[in-house]
């Protein structure tokens, strides 16, 4: 986690009381939203740490569905909110060079959270980008009678109608798909009689590649850097 320090982000959340000003400010490692024309933007990620009052002031802005302001590294200032029913985690980080720990908080929001309604929404958030995991989560999520040796077709028929798009974000590389499973199914079975993609000779499982959350969490140069303390 060499330099980590510099990738972190800021939210911050300023608003008029009486004759005060509420403010506080937190140190933010990942984030993931995106803009929404005529309104606030939509956060569905959000992961700060600070002490136990900004911890608790942060907990109590989300819960109340408030907005508030993110920026960061290749992240441009947004106002955004997380919405209703935005889920929130609580943990806590012991620093060997601190008495106290540092608090850690994760907010969710409800569409990020869930998959029930993808269907009949027709959108799809996920926190990263590569074909691999794109197409093994929709394969999961949808049901879909995917191969793994498909993805990267399966990836630029996204590509190419449009469907799939990065959302603003810091310490992650998130899309949003749009399409249901119909059109999904719809594409696959076009591919299969074009001959873009082959059915196996033989019956049996498809297996699909273990997606590793550290490989999604970590930037690429310290994700190799834990493999080689693994393997020292």
């Amino acid at each position: 986690m060499k330099n980590a320090h510099l990738r972190f982000g800021t939210m911050s959340f300023h608003k008029p009381v009486n004759n005060s000003i509420s403010h506080f400010s937190l140190q933010m490692d990942r984030f993931i939203g995106e803009r929404v024309p005529n309104a606030d933007g939509r956060a569905h990620l959000l992961s700060v740490i600070g002490g136990d009052a900004q911890i608790a002031a942060a907990g109590a802005v989300i819960s109340e569905e408030h907005g508030f302001t993110v920026e960061g590294p290749e992240l441009p200032t947004m106002h955004v909110t997380l919405g209703k029913d935005a889920c929130c985690y609580r943990g806590s980080i012991q620093l060997s060079t601190s008495k106290r720990p540092l608090r850690h908080l994760v907010a969710i929001s409800e569409e990020f959270g869930t998959i029930a309604n993808l269907e009949m929404t027709g959108r799809t958030l996920l926190a990263e980008s590569s074909a691999e995991f794109v197409c093994t989560s929709l394969a999961q999520i949808f049901g879909l009678p995917m191969l793994p040796e498909w993805a990267q077709w399966f990836h630029h028929k996204l590509t190419d109608n449009l469907a799939i798009s990065p959302l603003y974000a810091l310490g992650l590389s998130p899309v949003l798909v749009t399409g249901t499973k119909t059109e999904f199914l719809r594409w696959l079975s076009e591919g299969i009689q074009k001959g873009e993609i082959q059915l196996p000779q033989k019956n049996g499982p498809a297996i699909w590649p273990k997606m590793d959350l550290q490989a999604i969490l970590l930037p690429s140069g310290d994700t190799q850097m834990e493999n080689d303390k693994a393997t020292a």
